[in-house]
């Protein structure tokens, strides 16, 4: 992202008028970028915490679109300790989910998620039906997961129904994750997907909330299911819900063929007892 003149200049009288120095130097940010090393830019960045630099808004903005997350969170990161900077490039961000290209809205998702900008959900919204790349979704669905809002719950479950598995397994653990979630209706679905992936992750959602509407369904699985990762997830949800109607499917996945299946089988019918 390229700051415009007129916006780099609003930029930087922020930076140079609030913020005290605690070390670092855009020079030293330079170098390190220079250098290659992701280590060293999250030091450097993290030493620049508090670092009254204007020089510094346009480097680490072009640190928000490396091909590197950790880069780019770290970038992030800086940003959100300056809360007035945080909202212009939140503001520019945010169209860009609405109009950019599927790498601007990878960048712009993780920006906003990690400075936690909740007003970015619609925008957030609006990206996700685009039909952009699995690159780009994944980063929508980690920006929800990590503002952990109940507003982003429709978000999830449009990426629980992408036709790539990688996506719905990511909007799956981040329903997890929303702060004051109370149903995993949207989840129970997904246990009978065709992925085994999203199966697995999907009995471990069910089994952290203890849904019992879901028991016939994961007794199946730990019986029947291909996948022994499966099998055990299923297992070991069944015990965090703690329903004796379980007891039979248990007893028959203490003996699976798979030694994980059955240990935890087996620790799930102690669960019961």
């Amino acid at each position: 992202m390229k700051i415009q003149p007129k916006l780099l200049v609003a930029l930087t009288f922020v930076a140079s008028t609030a913020f005290a120095g605690k070390g670092g130097s855009n020079a030293k940010i330079v170098a390190a970028i220079n250098s290659g090393s992701t280590d060293a830019i999250i030091a450097e960045v993290e030493r620049a915490e508090g670092l009254t630099c204007s020089e510094c808004v346009q480097t680490i903005t072009n640190l928000t679109e490396d091909n590197r997350f950790a880069v780019r969170e770290v970038a992030a990161w800086w940003f959100a300790k300056r809360p007035g900077l945080a909202k212009v490039m939140g503001d520019q961000f945010k169209q860009e989910l609405v109009t950019g290209s599927a790498l601007q809205v990878r960048n712009a998702a993780d920006f906003l998620g990690a400075v936690v900008d909740y007003t970015a959900l619609p925008a957030l919204r609006q990206a996700m039906g685009r039909g952009l790349d699995t690159q780009a979704k994944l980063s929508i669905v980690h920006a929800v997961g990590y503002m952990a809002h109940l507003s982003g719950n429709d978000i999830l479950v449009t990426a629980m129904h992408d036709q790539d598995a990688t996506v719905r397994v990511a909007a799956i653990n981040a329903w997890r994750d929303v702060l004051g979630q109370v149903s995993v209706a949207p989840v129970e679905s997904k246990l009978t997907d065709g992925d085994a992936k999203v199966r697995a992750a999907a009995a471990t959602v069910i089994g952290a909330y203890g849904d019992r509407n879901a028991v016939t369904t994961l007794e199946q699985l730990v019986i029947s299911d291909t996948d022994p990762f499966v099998r055990r997830n299923a297992a070991w949800a069944l015990g965090q819900i703690g329903s004796r109607d379980a007891s039979g499917a248990l007893i028959t996945a203490s003996n699976d063929k798979s030694g994980l299946v059955r240990l935890v089988a087996r620790a799930s019918l102690a669960e019961l007892r």
